[in-house]
């Protein structure tokens, strides 16, 4: 397992995470012992990737992920929209993150860009079919999907695993997988240790958060547990911190480094 941190991009966005300028951030987190950032993007067809590529390899950082929550927080795109425009609109959008995440070697987040509807059933029929064309493209140009359940204060579609496993299924395709949330998963899962061994390996992501949205020890989840989970499905890829910058957010990015980096070694054997 290695570990990854939310990192901002673009100079105006203040994530879970770390916001600013991004290679002084690059600095702070390699030297923290991070092994990766997850990227959050505004605008993705406007990043330089050549200079994100430059600056990571330079601070020996991988992508673990990119996120499109953005698309839907800022914009009011998403991919259940009733509206058949806006859905267009959404995929296309989608299709940009994708190739950034092509070349960038790095799946993308559909998390809230799924939406949040007033009829439950015709949202869900919706983002199935505008995730499907979605899919295509992953597949076309060789690049991956991870969705990620919410919790329903914040949408009504794919609140858990469970749900999340059934519409990869639906969707049939190699490109999408599963990915995680301590946060969410702590409103709406029964037991996440169980929903972790449920997933098994389609879960291909995960976001550390304490109970409270802080930095893991911060709150009342039990993170040896849920690396116990991850290790018994011999989960290999990113834990990324997605956490409140509280007290700031350096201090809050080493706290959570501190209190996983120590777990992942105990439970390694």
């Amino acid at each position: 397992m290695r570990t990854s941190i939310v990192l901002a991009v673009e100079l105006d966005i203040k994530p879970l995470g770390l916001g600013g300028d991004f290679e002084p951030n690059l600095m702070k987190i390699s030297n923290l012992g991070y092994d990766g950032v997850e990227l959050m993007l505004k605008d993705p067809d406007r990043i330089d990737i050549d200079s994100v590529k430059r600056l990571t390899e330079k601070f020996n950082l991988s992508i673990s992920a990119i996120g499109t929550g953005l698309t839907y927080t800022v914009y009011g795109l998403s991919l259940s929209s009733p509206r058949r425009s806006i859905r267009e609109r959404t995929v296309k959008r989608v299709k940009e993150y994708l190739e950034v995440g092509k070349e960038l070697n790095s799946a993308i987040i559909v998390g809230s860009i799924k939406g949040k509807v007033k009829n439950r059933e015709t949202g869900i029929k919706n983002l199935r079919n505008s995730l499907k064309r979605c899919a295509e493209f992953a597949e076309e140009i060789r690049t991956r999907i991870l969705i990620e359940p919410i919790n329903r204060y914040e949408s009504n579609l794919i609140n858990t695993i469970e749900e999340a496993i059934k519409l990869k299924e639906e969707l049939d395709s190699h490109h999408v997988e599963v990915m995680a949330d301590t946060f969410h998963m702590n409103i709406e899962e029964k037991s996440i240790y169980d929903s972790i061994v449920k997933a098994g390996s389609r879960l291909q992501h995960m976001h550390f958060a304490d109970s409270n949205r802080c930095a893991p020890g911060q709150g009342h989840l039990n993170f040896k547990e849920i690396v116990r989970a991850l290790k018994e499905i011999n989960y290999g890829n990113f834990i990324t911190a997605e956490i409140l910058p509280l007290p700031n957010q350096y201090c809050a990015a080493k706290l959570t480094i501190e209190h996983i980096k120590p777990l992942i070694f105990e439970l390694k054997e």
